[in-house]
């Protein structure tokens, strides 16, 4: 019976109106390959904020949303 958590970034919504992006973390337990729990987080990356530590894909939405 092994458990295994995952944390993984499943959407990621830009909103350019206002401007900024929107990242919604799942949080996931799996017990032998079952998902038994989950749960979500929700952070905002507004424009001025320093977003170098994002993973590339979340990088370049950004860029094209702030126009950098």
């Amino acid at each position: 019976m092994a458990l295994l958590e995952t944390t993984t970034i499943d959407k990621i919504e830009a909103l350019p109106e206002i401007p900024c992006v929107q990242i919604r973390e799942a949080t996931r337990v799996e017990r032998d390959g079952e998902v038994i729990a989950s749960s979500y987080h929700r952070r905002v990356i507004s424009q001025g904020d320093d977003y170098s530590a994002e993973p590339a894909n979340v990088q370049a939405i950004c860029n094209a949303v702030f126009g950098a």
